[in-house]
């Protein structure tokens, strides 16, 4: 009992949290939905004086009315009748374009909140989540949260105005059988506890399901590329029918107790009404109420059966939305990157970098350290280069250098100055970085060299791809800059989206220059006209080179070689080459030679 208590306690403050959350998004509209509420309880409203009016007319009808005077009356309260009816549909269509119009921009502003919070996340907590997962939650968790707003809630409080007002109609008619049939209500009331809670559950569950197989359709098409080359389309499809039939059993699960509830409030209704039927004829036997009070009265009993009937389904389809709910919120509670002000002022870097005994372990496996006692020292124009085995710790280093992680240890200044105490807009508008597989946005060419400069004219982004070998291919495109380059620029070459990418780079006009891998992948034709883009835009500016083709680096100021996470060696390639047994000779021997 205890256990249940303390359940129906958290359920009982989720629930209050989750409606105060609903409240947030939907206050600045409250021009629009509150006059929306009005209309929804004026139409319950006039619902009920319509039955109570129909009821009257035919009670009098039951009851032996006749003649011409009494068809006056019955002409009069149909038209009557007719005017209600065509007032309240008048009233309800502009209640649901109140209703659609604060719901809808609500929903608008709690997904841009949703994708702002994501796409502000730290890389820690990305790299935790899958990609699938948070759109998932973008997706189908929102949208179950719009039913609830534009369909449920105001059912719920339609039905909750016109219960209230039937309650009042009844009791003043007769306390005696308006009392005998509101007995019922309790039952009603402690099965929603009972069922909610565990309904609930089930549909977050079901939600985390969904979002699994959300995983493996984003995965899926993302690598789709690796799927049809190694013929996994089968083993995709089992993964998939995999986590969709965890759904379905949770789904399945979940419907149990929800046919269960409504079942038996089905049940439960249809005893009370044969129980408040006997008890009314009984009441009519004794003279106790008259034909006209009682037809009257089973009218509006017959409303309050309608909407207790609905509660169940509305209920549970409210929980359904608290589940959803409670996952977005989970999101919106995340911590972010640090935030700057929208007038945060971007100095120029000179480009001196120091990185002091830097080490580092990623939050999830603090057991296992991937960069230890790093030194680096660069001075502004300088080509630094960082060579050595795959896992040696090269990317993290730059990944410190651009905040996406903390170190464990150590400081990294920039121009003399500790690097955590920069805003990251300062930071990072002084870092480009050239990553060795380059994933275009599905724009057209001219939106992603445009990424490295929002706002940047047209001039400026033919003279940066002119500077990265692009423009002669592009001009050579059917549709030139507007080109549209396909799912992460799959219908362009390696080479050309590495040139794009080089051209956004020169855009950005950086002062510290990372280039991982920029030429690995490429031909020995492609590499070179990478390669001369890669040499003019390292002029002027310092440059991070991680590689493992040596020749890229043979004219760098400085080349470190790296190995279990440390330096083991640091010197200009002819230095590195004579020392003995070292590992970067033994790299340039089989490479170079």
């Amino acid at each position: 009992m205890a256990e249940e208590r303390a359940s129906k306690k958290l359920w009982d403050r989720a629930a209050w949290k989750d409606a105060g959350f609903f409240l947030t998004y939907l206050r600045p509209h409250a021009n629009v939905f509150i006059p929306a509420l009005i209309a929804l309880a004026i139409t319950g409203g006039m619902t009920i004086v319509f039955i109570k009016e129909l009821a009257a007319v035919a009670g009098k009808g039951i009851g032996g009315a006749t003649g011409p005077e009494w068809m006056a009356e019955l002409h009069d309260s149909l038209w009557f009748l007719v005017g209600i009816v065509a007032i309240q549909a008048v009233i309800a269509f502009f209640r649901i374009m109140l209703f659609a119009k604060a719901s809808e921009r609500a929903l608008a502003a709690l997904r841009l909140d949703t994708f702002s919070r994501i796409i502000r996340l730290p890389m820690a907590t990305l790299n935790q989540r899958r990609v699938g997962e948070l759109a998932s939650r973008l997706a189908n968790d929102v949208e179950a949260m719009r039913e609830t707003l534009v369909v449920t809630i105001p059912m719920l409080i339609r039905h909750t105005v016109m219960l209230s007002l039937c309650l009042i109609l009844i009791l003043n008619m007769s306390v005696k059988l308006s009392l005998f049939m509101v007995g019922t209500i309790p039952v009603v009331i402690v099965l929603i506890a009972i069922f909610g809670s565990r309904i609930r559950k089930l549909t977050k569950k079901a939600q985390d399901n969904l979002a699994a197989s959300q995983v493996v359709v984003d995965e899926s098409l993302q690598s789709i590329v690796s799927v049809k080359a190694f013929r996994n389309e089968v083993h995709e499809m089992a993964r998939y029918e995999k986590n969709l039939g965890e759904y379905l059993t949770t789904v399945i699960r979940a419907a149990i107790p929800r046919a269960s509830f409504i079942a038996f409030i089905i049940f439960a209704f249809s005893v009370a009404l044969i129980l408040v039927t006997w008890f009314a004829m009984r009441m009519l036997n004794f003279g106790e109420i008259g034909k006209e009070e009682l037809t009257q009265f089973a009218g509006l009993s017959g409303m309050i059966a309608a909407s207790f009937m609905q509660f169940p389904e509305l209920i549970t389809q409210l929980q359904r939305s608290l589940g959803a709910t409670e996952r977005v919120r989970e999101i919106l509670k995340d911590e972010v990157e640090p935030q700057d002000t929208e007038k945060a002022v971007v100095t120029r870097f000179r480009g001196e970098i120091e990185m002091r005994g830097v080490s580092f372990a990623y939050p999830t496996r603090p057991e296992a350290v991937v960069l230890r006692d790093f030194d680096l020292s660069a001075k502004a124009g300088q080509r630094i280069a960082l060579v050595g085995p795959s896992g040696s710790g090269k990317s993290t280093s730059v990944a410190l250098l651009f905040r996406f992680y903390e170190p464990t240890t150590g400081e990294i200044l920039i121009d003399g100055r500790p690097i955590h105490d920069m805003t990251l807009t300062e930071l990072r508008r002084n870092l480009a970085l050239v990553p060795q597989e380059v994933l275009l946005f599905g724009g057209s060419i001219q939106e992603n060299i445009a990424y490295g400069k929002p706002g940047a004219t047209e001039d400026e982004i033919i003279n940066a791809a002119k500077k990265a070998n692009a423009h002669e291919f592009i001009i050579g495109l059917t549709e030139g800059y507007r080109t549209l380059v396909g799912d992460r620029g799959t219908q362009l070459s390696g080479g050309q989206r590495q040139r794009i990418a080089i051209a956004r780079a020169i855009l950005a006009d950086p002062a510290i220059l990372i280039l991982d891998e920029a030429t690995s992948s490429l031909d020995a034709e492609s590499e070179r006209l990478v390669q001369d883009a890669l040499d003019k835009l390292m002029e002027n500016r310092t440059s991070i080179i991680i590689a493992h083709r040596l020749s890229t680096v043979r004219r760098c100021d400085q080349i470190l070689a790296m190995s279990g996470g440390a330096i083991i060696e640091r010197g200009t390639h002819d230095e590195l080459v004579s020392k003995p047994g070292g590992l970067y000779g033994s790299l340039a021997k089989l490479q170079l030679e």
